[in-house]
Parts: C-alpha cells; structure tokens; sequence
C-alpha cells in the first residue's frame, strides 16, 4: 500500500514537472560578416526552455541587396510574425520560418494581417495605387483587380511637399483634387531626408496627421474632417531632429503610440490627449525608461525594478513570462553589443547569452 502511494506521489510530481515546462523560440537576425556585397542576414531560432537559454538553430540566410537594390531587409520597419510561424518584415517580405524558406520577395505597404491572409496597398509613381494579396493557404500572390475592393479605412489623401510648408490635399475618385489643409508644417528632417508625415485614418472620414515646426523642435497632432476640413488639434510634444524616421503602432481603435528618437508619444483619441511617455507602454507585464540615461533604461517588470541595462528599443521583444534584449556597452559616442538578457520567469531575473553582430530581434514563438 506504501509502496503504492510512493509510486503515485512521484508520478504526480514528474507530470507537474512536465506540465510546468515552457519552451519557446527567439527569432533573432545577425548580419553575416562574410556577405557584406549582398547584405546577407541569418536568422536564428533561440531556443528557450523555462526562461533559460539551451541552443539554438540557423534557419535560413537571405540577401539583403539584390543588384545593389533592397531585397529581403529585417531591418527597416516593424517586423511581425504570423501564426506563430510566418516572418512577416518591415518591407513586406514573407518567411515561413517552419519550412525555412522566402514566400514572398516583393516590396509593398502591408495593410492588414487576418483570415490566411496578408493584404498590402501600393501607391507607387510607376506602378500606380492598388491593393494585392498574399494567400497562406495556397502560397500565392496576386493583385486586387476588383475597383471597389477596400481594405483599410480612409479616402486618398496625400501631402503636397513642393514647398514649404506642405499642404494636405484630398483626390476624389473622378474629381479635382481638394485641398484639406493649407499648413501641413514642415515635416521631419531625418538623415536629410524628407520623408511623408505620419498620417492615419480613424475612419472613412477623419484622419490624424502630424504636424512639425519648421525648427524640428516641436510636434503637434491634428484631427481632420474630410466633409467639413475642420482641424482640431489633440496635443503637442517637444522633439529633437533624430536620423529615425517616426513611426506609428496601433494599440486600440482609440490608442496609437508614435516613436520618434527616445521619445515615445501616447495619443488617446478617446481623451482628445497626447502623453510623453516617461516608460514605455507596458507589454506582458515589461516596461523600460524612454529616455537614455548614461547609465542605462530603468526595466520593470509588473511595476516593478528589475535592472538597468543599454539598448535600444526596437531591439527589446517580450512573450508571455519572457523578455529579451541586445544589451550594450556605450564608450563615448560609441556602443558596442553585449550579448542578449533573457528574463528567466522561474528565476525572476535577466540571464545572459552569448551572440554577437545582431541586426535585430524580431520576436518569441510558442515551440
């Protein structure tokens, strides 16, 4: 009877045991520093068990250059990962990190992920303004030929950039154009380039745009009405000139986080309020210090201090239970990589792994 119970006490703590083990995957992207002439890039698998590091897998490299043109790049953009399974990057390239290979090469403005399917818009000079379709189900990709398909919200909208300040004009579907907005500001100056300010449609009718001061120092959030060019304005932050060009996320039908340098914007259009964010909107239970302080971004995790470390944001990716970063060692004006930290969960602290020349991290998958 002893015996019985012994047997059936360790059967019990050896499914608990098991029951309680996590394995999950890092996706990870190092520049190969022999393929400097095709950019070429090897994604990784680390594998994760328990929040602690135990190996990892090459998937596949790729070539970021292709006849001296952008080809595959993980690292322009925000890259996602689809099903636990599809790389979906920046440009609008497609991975099947399971079957290891590229599905889709071509370049366009991914719109919207959902129902096996990824749904990109382009508006290009050359090859005009339509919307294609990548299947996952039959692996195939096509152009839209339907004129009355829609897949995101809003009219054709577009900035005039011929002088300054800009000019936001609308172009009905068989209509003169219509100008919406006679000062559009001065847009951003990033790395001497002058690239489109953000602009997103709340619905078929009212967009958000952002608005810069001529001196880079300052920019402010319109809400524009389309029927009535009524422009209101929900807030304004300070900046400074960065080389980034910003960039949007959408957290709710109401919540959009802009970054912009350090900075991290948080507009609720709900409360008609633009917040500078002093921690980054927490994700899984993790947040970290917008701003860079010579001693590194503050991490919490639950509310909570968990360390202090260098890196840079778009290389801290977190899961359920896990957070990982490229941490850094800043000399001067320079930084150099250190490695990753992974949150041990079990441990309740950030574990160092080995690596270097990482491009970016891209995210966890569920192994």
């Amino acid at each position: 009877m002893t015996r019985n119970i012994l047997s059936l006490f360790f059967c019990l703590c050896a499914t608990l045991f098991t029951a309680q083990e996590v394995k999950q995957g890092l996706i990870v992207v190092h520049v190969d520093p022999g393929g400097k002439g095709d950019f070429k890039q090897k994604i990784y698998n680390y594998h994760i068990l328990n929040g602690h590091y135990v190996g990892r897998d090459e998937i596949l490299t790729i070539n970021g250059k292709k006849e001296g043109k952008d080809y595959l790049r993980t690292d322009l953009g925000t890259n996602q990962i689809y099903n636990n399974r599809y790389l979906v990057t920046g440009i609008g390239n497609i991975i099947d990190l399971k079957e290891k290979k590229v599905l889709f090469d071509g370049r366009a403005n991914l719109v919207r992920l959902a129902n096996d399917s990824a749904v990109y818009y382009t508006n290009d000079a050359f090859k005009g303004k339509f919307y294609s379709v990548y299947n996952f189900k039959t692996h195939s990709y096509s152009e839209v030929k339907s004129l009355t398909f829609k897949a995101k919200a809003g009219q054709d909208v577009e900035f005039d950039k011929t002088t300054a300040p800009y000019k936001l004009f609308l172009y009905p579907m068989n209509k003169p154009k219509v100008q919406l907005v006679a000062d559009a500001g001065f847009g951003q100056t990033a790395d001497g380039s002058k690239p489109d300010p953000l602009l997103w449609w709340l619905d078929n009718f009212n967009f958000v745009y952002t608005y810069f001061n001529k001196e880079n120092t300052e920019m402010s959030f319109f809400k524009v009405n389309v029927d009535t060019k009524a422009q209101t304005l929900i807030g304004k932050v300070a900046v400074i000139s960065d080389k980034q060009v910003a960039r949007l996320s959408k957290l709710s039908a109401s919540e959009y986080l802009v970054f912009i340098g350090q900075k991290q914007v948080l507009i609720d259009i709900a409360k008609n309020q633009v917040s500078d964010l002093q921690f980054s909107k927490e994700e899984n239970g993790f947040s970290y210090e917008c701003k860079l302080a010579g001693s590194g971004r503050i991490v919490k995790y639950k509310n909570t201090e968990s360390g202090k470390y260098h890196f840079q944001p778009k290389n801290f990716k977190t899961s359920t239970n896990i957070a990982a970063m490229v941490k850094e060692i800043v000399m001067g004006a320079d930084s150099y990589q250190q490695g990753l930290g992974v949150w041990n969960f079990n441990k309740q602290k950030w574990e160092s792994v080995d690596c270097e020349d990482v491009l970016t991290l891209i995210g966890f998958i569920n192994e």
